[in-house]
């Protein structure tokens, strides 16, 4: 089979470019301090090291959207430019909006977090040991993640259609579990998919339905929504893969992530990322003890990472909190983060919920070795400076 055409680095047309810049100079209208051709160039470096065609990104400062911007293109066929309203699945970026969904239901007493999983899924095997809720949300249940060659040859089985998490989760369900839950760290999406089935029981709703109503819509997420390959999504970028041995740039595969909602299977903008974080931080979404709880870090302190199986050294376990990652900047201010990677793309979702500043980040194509925890921090940096 012959090797794809190379491509170079997609460049914006005059016109395009002119419109981009407009975008960055509206979308900063409201904060004049910043500068945003500082911030426009992080983005163009962002771009570049993730060798993507675009890249975008939007700040929020106590609410209000100080920047929302993108440079390249979000459709390299139609040349389409990217914003900062683009809409691209955000991947594992997906958990962190469950969770806040399944922290309401703790909240009301409908759910426990502490509970075995089989109270929500009683269709779940039992394994060697318990499994709790709170352990599926701190990667400690034991749960295998994904493994070579198990969506078949040519990975057909990515594109298949699963109506429920049940049936969705019968490729992995049986398997025994790593080790007894709670011995070690071990970042598991499969086991995060659960709380799908755990959500919906408790309460009584399929799980999109129920995140529409009570976390997207009181954010004012007017772009999120799972990510159903039939549906038409205005504004929505398409994603790619880098080859490094050749410089190649190809359209990545259209993936059916029915089999993952929560995993990483949610659609929405920067726009609504930053959305999210304030109505977090404002109180719009959870009370402050459950706040309090989920931002909580939950691991023991000699808790390791489930050794590697070719012998390497595993790596530290993060600071984990329930699904969220407790992190600090370089100046040593905490926030509280999550990255997501699928389908040809790469998100980042930065809160300094202490501070209310907002920041998210995409990059529309995988196979570079793009910095995007530290872009945010970057970008996070050139508002807090202000405060």
């Amino acid at each position: 089979m012959p090797s794809p055409p190379r491509l170079s680095t997609p460049q914006l047309p005059p016109l395009l470019r002119w419109c981009t810049l407009l975008c960055l100079c509206l979308a900063a209208l409201p904060a004049a301090a910043l500068d945003t051709s500082a911030l426009q160039a992080q983005l163009e470096t962002l771009r570049a090291a993730a060798h993507a065609p675009g890249a975008s990104a939007a700040i929020m400062v106590k609410g209000e959207l100080v920047y929302s911007a993108g440079v390249g293109l979000a459709d390299v066929e139609n040349q389409v430019p990217m914003t900062g309203a683009s809409v691209h699945n955000i991947g594992s970026v997906s958990k962190v909006l469950a969770v806040v969904g399944l922290m309401q239901l703790v909240e009301q007493d409908k759910l426990k977090l502490d509970a075995q999983i089989q109270a929500y899924a009683p269709w779940f095997p039992r394994k060697q040991a318990p499994i709790t809720v709170r352990q599926i949300l701190t990667h400690t249940s034991g749960i295998r993640h994904y493994k070579d060659g198990e969506f078949g040859e040519g990975d057909v089985l990515m594109y298949r259609q699963w109506n429920d998490i049940q049936a969705a989760s019968q490729r992995w369900k049986d398997d025994p579990l790593l080790f007894d839950p709670g011995r070690y760290w071990n970042y598991s999406s499969y086991a995060t998919n659960l709380l799908q089935a755990a959500m919906e029981q408790a309460s009584g709703r399929p799980l999109e339905d129920y995140l529409r109503a009570q976390v997207w819509q009181p954010a004012g997420m007017t772009s999120t929504q799972f990510d159903i390959p039939a549906r038409i999504v205005p504004r929505r970028a398409h994603a790619y893969e880098y080859d490094k041995a050749t410089g190649a740039l190809t359209n990545t595969p259209q993936e059916n992530v029915s089999y993952k909602f929560v995993g990483g299977g949610v659609i929405a903008s920067d726009e609504d990322m930053v959305r999210f974080g304030h109505a977090l931080n404002a109180g719009k979404l959870l009370g402050k003890r459950a706040i309090a709880e989920m931002y909580r870090p939950q691991l023991k302190p000699d808790i390791e990472a489930f050794p590697n199986p070719d012998g390497s050294p595993a790596r530290k376990p993060p600071v984990q909190a329930l699904i969220w990652r407790v992190q600090t900047d370089g100046a040593g201010r905490r926030y509280m983060a999550h990255s997501g990677s699928v389908k040809g793309t790469y998100s980042y979702l930065a809160n300094y919920d202490q501070q209310d500043v907002v920041v998210a980040l995409h990059v529309n194509a995988q196979g570079g070795e793009p910095d995007l925890k530290g872009t945010a921090e970057a970008l996070a940096a050139s508002v807090l400076a202000g405060l």
